[in-house]
């Protein structure tokens, strides 16, 4: 079983509370704990006099996290205790995403990574703002680095999708804020 560190909110807190797998955090995304703090946060994006700083300390403040490549004594990259065998890429502002088929958007793109025959996923999740995605894939470290998984994954997507992930993926404790989505997707690993 793929394992990796959770963090309660604030993500300045880089001491992870426990160690959880891909089920436990499923789990907890489709369910309603963090449906009011999703609800609030996009409410608040769509207000005019918000700023991109004001939904970064929401989020920052309110949202607990999973750093999930790996299983750490804190949240650094020195610090990792063994890595999870996971890669997480994030697609962040995705809302007008061009597809092949007759989904568009956030549900365009989440259904095509989700039928894609040539990677396996782990986990697939909206953003907490909601127009973006988190697509969570095993990787075989034997094969290559958790930065070289990264590079041919980014260069895949962006070849075959037209988007680029954040670049933050490349971080191995890069910390992941969990939403609520009732529409997440496991797939059993």
């Amino acid at each position: 079983m793929k394992r990796f560190s959770f963090f309660r909110a604030p993500v300045s807190n880089v001491v992870p509370h426990k160690t959880v797998g891909i089920e436990q955090i499923y789990n907890v995304i489709r369910g309603d704990y963090y449906r009011a703090a999703t609800e609030e946060l996009r409410r608040l994006i769509q207000e005019e006099r918000v700023t991109q700083r004001d939904v970064q300390r929401f989020k920052s403040r309110n949202f607990d996290y999973a750093t999930f490549s790996g299983e750490f004594s804190r949240r650094r990259e020195d610090a990792l205790l063994a890595h999870s065998g996971l890669l997480c890429l994030d697609f962040d502002h995705i809302s007008q995403w061009q597809g092949g088929g007759h989904l568009q958007g956030v549900y365009g793109l989440r259904y095509a990574l989700m039928h894609d025959a040539s990677v396996d996923t782990a986990l697939l999740f909206r953003s907490p703002g909601g127009d973006g995605l988190k697509w969570v894939v095993p990787i075989d470290l034997e094969q290559g680095t958790h930065a070289d998984w990264f590079e041919v994954l980014s260069y895949y997507v962006s070849r075959n999708y037209g988007v680029e992930p954040d670049p933050s993926g490349r971080d191995i404790a890069r910390a992941c804020y969990l939403p609520w989505d009732p529409d997440a997707v496991i797939y059993d690993l």
